[in-house]
C-alpha cells in the first residue's frame, strides 16, 4: 500500500490511498475523512477545516461515525460517476446530471475545486463489500444513510426523499 498527499479541494488539503485491487488490476484513488453526520444523516468531508453546514442546525456532527473512504478520479472502473464535493456545506451530492440541489449553507451545493467521485451500488457492483444503505435525496441531491431509524434533515425542507435512488455501499478505512 502506498500512501501519498494530495492538494486540492480549494483551500482543503486532503489524504488519498493509493490501492492496488489485483482483481482490478489497477490503481485506485481513494480519500478518506468522510464521515456520516448523526444529525442530518448525509455523508460529509471532515478532514478540513470546518464540518460543514448541516440542514438539522449548525455544524455537521460526526460522533459515532467511521471513517469512510471513497473512490476518486480513478476513470473506467463500474459504478457511478458525478459526485461532488460542495466547498460550502462539506457534503457529498449527486452532480452527474447538471443539478446542484439545494445547500444547508444556502443557495445551491458548489463544487468549486472538487474531484470526481465515484460510488458503487448493489445493483452495479454486487460484490462490492462495505456499508450499504446510503441513499441519493432527489430533493437536496446529497448523499444520506437510509438504514436507520430517521432519514435525516433535508436542506431542501423536511426529511430526505430517497425515492428512486439506488442503494450505495461505503467502505470504511
Amino acid at each position: 500500500m502506498k500512501s501519498m498527499k494530495i492538494a486540492g479541494l480549494g483551500a482543503v488539503g486532503f489524504s488519498a490511498t493509493n490501492l492496488f485491487y489485483p482483481t482490478l488490476a489497477q490503481a485506485v484513488n481513494r480519500q478518506d475523512q468522510w464521515r456520516w453526520c448523526n444529525k442530518c444523516q448525509v455523508l460529509h468531508f471532515a478532514g478540513g477545516d470546518s464540518l460543514g453546514a448541516c440542514a438539522a442546525g449548525g455544524s455537521h456532527n460526526s460522533e459515532g461515525s467511521g471513517n469512510y473512504s471513497l473512490i476518486l478520479n480513478t476513470p473506467n472502473l463500474r459504478g457511478q460517476y458525478g459526485w461532488r464535493w460542495c466547498r460550502k456545506c462539506q457534503e457529498l451530492f449527486f452532480a452527474g446530471d447538471g443539478s446542484r440541489g439545494v445547500c444547508p449553507a444556502g443557495g445551491q451545493h458548489d463544487p468549486t475545486g472538487s474531484s470526481d467521485y465515484l460510488l458503487k451500488s448493489k445493483e452495479d457492483s454486487p460484490d462490492y463489500f462495505g456499508q450499504a444503505e446510503w441513499r441519493w435525496c432527489r430533493k437536496c441531491q446529497a448523499i444520506a444513510f437510509a438504514g436507520g431509524d430517521s432519514l435525516g434533515a433535508c436542506a431542501a425542507g423536511g426529511s430526505h426523499d430517497n425515492s428512486g435512488s439506488s442503494n450505495y455501499i461505503l467502505q470504511e478505512r
